[in-house]
């Protein structure tokens, strides 16, 4: 999928209005959780102080804008050991950050591709598993990915390149998902279907 073609689909799907009924907590139960930091699931949902609201989520697809050059080379020379490949320096300069069907209210999907100020050299990630494989392994290695429980990362390895998904549960068993931002992109696009409203109302 060439960069064109991601941006006209992405831009061609409208954004999806949901209703959904939550809970909202008062000021004693959110205190009670502060306070204790582990309750069961059981023990908050049955708490008193909390009510039902129907609220509406607005889910649709949030792309960053591009980079100028300019920002591009600045990030580079501050990563020396990690040379971007140029169609991935392209992508940048198009669309900086891919969240599909993000919540539009945080602009975050479950999982999305991060800004690149947001990427991460894996040998000194935040991520403590992943930092610890990455330590005695080559240079080059970005974290260039978030996931809202830390189940999943895209890692670019700039000495190939290549894209490699891990799961945090199994390190050791990368998956190569793309050689090049053409092959990204369409995989991304097949990943992010999960997320999609409908198929999150057929589960």
């Amino acid at each position: 999928m060439t960069i064109d073609e991601f941006v006209r689909m992405a831009a061609a799907q409208s954004v999806v209005n949901e209703q959904r009924t939550v809970d909202v907590w008062g000021p004693e139960l959110k205190a009670l959780v502060a306070e204790r930091k582990a309750m069961t699931f059981s023990e908050i949902s049955t708490h008193p102080d909390q009510r039902k609201e129907t609220r509406t989520f607005r889910r649709g697809h949030v792309l960053g804008p591009g980079l100028r050059a300019d920002a591009i080379e600045s990030w580079q020379r501050k990563w020396p050991s990690h040379v971007l490949p140029p169609d991935l320096a392209q992508l940048l300069s198009r669309v900086n950050g891919i969240h599909l069907w993000a919540d539009l209210d945080s602009q975050k999907a479950y999982f999305g591709i991060l800004p690149l100020e947001e990427w991460q050299d894996a040998s000194q990630s935040r991520l403590s598993r992943l930092t610890t494989l990455f330590q005695d392994q080559s240079r080059g290695q970005l974290v260039i990915s978030n996931h809202k429980n830390g189940d999943y990362y895209l890692v670019l390895d700039t000495e190939k390149p290549a894209y490699f998904w891990f799961d945090t549960q199994d390190l050791r068993n990368r998956a190569l998902v793309a050689r090049n931002v053409e092959e990204l992109l369409s995989w991304w696009w097949n990943q992010a279907a999960e997320l999609a409203p409908e198929t999150l109302k057929s589960r």
